[in-house]
């Protein structure tokens, strides 16, 4: 007994063991809190198969790698586990990916999904809190005020700008014709969309000031590359750090470029609508209300809006301009970039795309109206099969306000869960797609696309919180499409194989869109083959 005693006494512990000792109570502590706070998502990820999450920092070392090696993870993870619901560890986060229609509905139409995620904060020093990432509250707020400016009569007064633009596009394409050497689609579909968006929705012209809008477009390519890697590296979540790492690599600059074309525009408008005030009261010269119409633009809008009690900020309106900007230029580039490449790949396709624009424009310079893109069936199957094989936005997150019930396995997702609804899958799912990585416009077809789920398409989003200007990017796209393929035939050394995909904040193709081009046969096909 008195050995035991004298034991006792003679133990002793340094300083360092009893910090250690102490670490290792705070971290038992803090782990047991942790797997407590969690219990209800593990029971429920226990249900499901997905890829392996570690402590605190979940799945993350599934995502590291370049832009296109991210992409490949992605698509494996999709494939691997599809149609899911997949479980997923979004650091600490339990995350759920979405492919099934059925259970993207449950999701997208449930207004307690209508919360976009937390990754969604690292995007705001791009998007601020326009549309695309406001909180519940105000982005129902603004979506009913804003929606009434994409209403089908102010769509109408755009395509003489859809006109104008394309017709200056088909100029500077000129100077590729002949050359045997590919030229990217990008460097000239880019800069006519930005010009577009800027001239229908802000009333600004950016031909004769085209040093904005390449300062524009390269800051915003930038910008979407530094916040992606942000959303991947956990050690930049923190503010500080990585406004450290942009100080550091010399990209302190980045954001205020990007947002140098948008306040210029914002200044301009607005001391042109406060003239345009004076013009309409009763002293000034009469404008009738036709004129006074067209003089409106989205701009405009949120200027009247604000006149009549909507208590825009200045923020508010900066947001919503990027937001409309980015939205309105970005995703359709790349889409009709995608749309020409794959037009090359398929030069059937592409006579068929052709011989429907000759049936509906025998007049060479004939404008293109509104109802003229009524008529243009198949080019739509074209565009829409382009966003169902590259859609723009591949991932959607949202952070569920309640417990959800999904289809699968009638599945409860909790309250809290990240959900994400994988577009790239959904649009991949071979229940809905048979040979889902082969480009086929038939899918769009009126009688498969009746035999499909309503939400095996979801390239604009879907339910409450869907796009807004979904409209208007097809009727973009359908004059930039049917207005190159009236003047140029379009060709590459591509396969679809050669094509790789990465994602910044959005899917792009990893080496541009190489093509060359030359001045279009106009006679149908039939006629040209017959005369072979």
């Amino acid at each position: 007994m008195e050995n035991i005693i004298q034991s006792v006494r003679d133990f002793r512990l340094t300083t360092s063991e009893v910090i250690v000792y102490q670490l290792i109570v705070c971290f038992v502590v803090i782990w047991c809190q942790f797997k407590w706070i969690r219990r209800n998502f593990e029971s429920v990820a226990a249900k499901m198969k997905g890829p392996k999450g570690y402590p605190f920092i979940g799945s993350s070392f599934d995502f590291i790698g370049t832009p296109e090696q991210v992409m490949e993870k992605v698509l494996k993870i999709d494939d691997k586990y599809s149609p899911g619901p997949i479980k997923i560890w979004v650091g600490p986060y339990f995350g759920v990916i979405v492919i099934k229609p059925e259970d993207v509905q449950a999701v997208l139409n449930n207004s307690k999904a209508l919360q976009k995620d937390r990754v969604y904060d690292f995007i705001k020093n791009i998007f601020g809190e326009g549309l695309l990432t406001a909180p519940v509250h105000k982005w129902r707020k603004h979506r009913r005020l804003i929606t009434p400016s994409f209403n089908a009569s102010l769509l109408n007064q755009f395509f003489p700008v859809f006109n104008e633009k394309n017709k200056i596009l088909i100029r500077n394409l000129k100077k590729e014709l002949g050359k045997t050497t590919p030229f990217d689609l990008w460097d000239y579909i880019a800069p006519t969309t930005l010009n577009l968006i800027c001239q229908t929705a802000m009333g600004y012209n950016l031909d004769t000031q085209s040093e904005y809008g390449t300062e524009f477009e390269n800051a915003m390519i930038k910008a979407s590359e530094l916040d992606s890697l942000r959303m991947k590296t956990p050690w930049l979540y923190l503010s500080f750090m990585f406004k450290l790492y942009l100080k550091l690599k010399g990209h302190s600059d980045v954001f205020n470029t990007l947002y140098k074309l948008p306040i210029k525009m914002i200044q301009e408008k607005k001391e042109a609508f406060a003239q345009r005030k004076i013009l309409n009261k009763p002293s000034a010269v009469d404008v009738t209300d036709n004129e006074r119409e067209k003089l409106k633009v989205f701009l405009d809008t949120l200027f009247e809006l604000n006149e009549a009690g909507a208590n825009f900020s200045d923020d508010d309106i900066k947001d919503e301009v990027v937001t409309m900007m980015i939205g309105g230029s970005e995703t359709s580039a790349i889409t009709i970039c995608f749309s020409l490449l794959m037009l090359a790949i398929h030069p059937d396709i592409q006579d068929k795309v052709y011989d429907e624009i000759y049936e509906v424009f025998h007049d060479d310079n004939e404008t293109i109206t509104i109802e003229d893109t009524n008529k243009l069936v198949y080019l739509e199957q074209v565009l829409k099969e382009t966003l169902r094989l590259f859609p723009v936005l591949p991932l959607v997150f949202r952070k569920l306000e309640d417990d959800i019930k999904i289809a699968s396995d009638d599945l409860v997702l909790p309250k809290g869960t990240t959900c994400i609804i994988s577009i790239l899958g959904t649009h991949h799912f071979s229940e809905s797609y048979p040979n889902p990585w082969t480009f086929n416009p038939e899918n769009f077809n009126p009688e498969n696309i009746t035999n499909r789920h309503k939400y095996s398409f979801i390239a604009f989003s879907g339910g409450p919180r869907g796009c807004i200007g979904s409209k208007y990017a097809m009727m973009s796209m359908k004059v930039a499409m049917s207005t190159f393929l009236r003047n140029y035939s379009v060709h590459t050394h591509y396969t679809f194989d050669d094509i790789k995909l990465k994602i910044d904040l959005l899917l792009r193709s990893a080496n541009g869109y190489p093509v060359t081009i030359q001045l279009r046969d106009r006679r149908p096909t039939y006629i040209r083959n017959k005369k072979l």
